[in-house]
């Protein structure tokens, strides 16, 4: 529940951040004036969105810009054009919260749910407060909350207007908590017309951090007259999240229509975007690391012929004072980071010194990796306790304010938390 309470405070915060931005983005405010807006200091700011999504501030509000946008809607379309074979009644395998979409029986639609037993209650989510109903067949509504909570709710007891209505929200918290921190599975049971349940299962086959276009999602029902239709369906989806219908935006790239606020659907898209399955993987080194290092290190400076699997086995040994942070593509080491940590003489501080990132050549073009490293390497720093950090040697091509540093009186990069 800690976990849960942590990201849904700080959606709040973000959302504010969004809704600044969105009134003033002629005037492309400034991380520091954005933060003193929603009356943060740039640091918690940075901080905050390291705790919700992983990435930067300006990493992730690029997600939600028109740009952004433009330059995903083509490689959404391939995704469509990709699933077509596997028609539409099949299970999609992209959607990674997605088990099986059950549509209603005909008597179940005509008698507007009666008899069935629904069990519903609010809670917290990421992505703020919801409204979560479930049968044994399903669940049968996800709607976010802000200052509606009576319509929301009106709109569900309209979808199920003669159910058996049980309200429990410690049961609907459980469920809240198993989709959006667990990603436990459930079937989904939906109520709509052959049309609305074509759409709701094409929008099945987008995966995280990609966007469509309503005149796509007409081409893959086949139907590619009826973007109006189309567009009314996706409005009329009452499992928000689960079937994804904030992944839809206009071929001009804008963001709108969204039935639970425009803002939550771009921080929806930027959220999934900074949580895109990559290639590289992070860790701290060990021992078993040690000859993947040194082959690493002596291709990087072939002429210098000290005893690195020596110099690297006492780091590794002597965990408090020295780290290795490491990247990796699938089971090849192509970054290492050293990192010193002691104690400031003066404040008392524990403080991690950060070496030059040392990179394969053959992904040395590849400065996102560089950046995701150092990302890496600062988050398991101030998690052991570190309250600066510092940079002994920096790299043009990294954008280091981006990660929250900042130049100190004597020319090196640093980070005060």
């Amino acid at each position: 529940m800690r976990e849960m309470e942590v990201l849904h405070t700080n959606y709040q915060l973000i959302e504010k951040a969004i809704k600044y931005i969105d009134a003033h983005f002629k005037e492309q405010p400034s991380i520091d004036v954005i933060a003193s807006s929603i009356g943060m200091s740039k640091y918690h700011f940075i901080r905050v969105f390291k705790e919700y999504v992983g990435v930067t501030p300006k990493q992730f509000l690029h997600s939600v810009t028109l740009n952004y946008a433009k330059e995903h809607i083509k490689e959404s379309k391939s995704i469509l054009d990709s699933t077509l074979d596997i028609g539409l009644s099949s299970v999609s395998r992209l959607h990674e919260l997605f088990v099986n979409l059950i549509g209603v029986t005909p008597k179940e639609w005509r008698e507007k749910g009666r008899d069935v037993i629904i069990t519903y209650g609010f809670g917290i989510t990421p992505f703020g407060e919801a409204l979560i109903a479930y049968t044994d067949k399903g669940i049968c509504y996800l709607g976010f909350i802000d200052q509606n909570k009576e319509a929301i709710f009106t709109r569900f007891k309209e979808l199920w207007e003669n159910a058996n209505l049980i309200h429990d929200d410690l049961k609907a918290q459980t469920y809240l908590e198993n989709i959006f921190i667990n990603n436990k599975k459930y079937n989904l049971l939906v109520k709509g017309t052959n049309l609305q349940i074509n759409v709701w299962k094409a929008l099945l086959n987008l995966p995280n951090g990609a966007v469509t276009t309503y005149q796509d999602v007409a081409n893959f029902i086949e139907q590619p007259n009826a973007v109006r239709a189309v567009a009314s369906a996706i409005g009329k989806n009452h499992i928000g999240y689960l079937i994804p219908c904030h992944r839809v935006i206009a071929k001009s790239g804008a963001m709108s229509g969204y039935s639970w606020g425009i803002e939550r659907k771009k921080i929806l898209i930027a959220y999934e975007s900074a949580h895109k399955p990559s290639p590289t993987t992070f860790k701290i080194a060990t021992q078993e690391d040690i000859p993947n290092i040194c082959q690493l290190l002596q291709a990087t400076f072939p002429k210098q012929a000290h005893n690195r699997a020596k110099i690297v086995s006492e780091m590794i040994q002597n965990a408090t004072t020295h780290s290795l942070f490491l990247a990796l593509n699938e089971t090849k080491i192509v970054g290492v980071l050293p990192v010193l940590t002691n104690v400031s003489v003066t404040s008392g501080e524990k403080v991690a010194l950060f070496e030059a990132v040392i990179v394969d050549e053959a992904y040395a073009k590849e400065h996102t990796m560089e950046k995701e490293l150092l990302e890496y390497a600062i988050t398991s720093c101030t998690k052991a306790g570190c309250k600066r950090v510092m940079l002994l040697s920096e790299n043009a091509s990294i954008p280091y304010e981006e990660l929250g540093f900042e130049k100190s009186n004597r020319g090196l990069f640093h980070i005060q938390f």
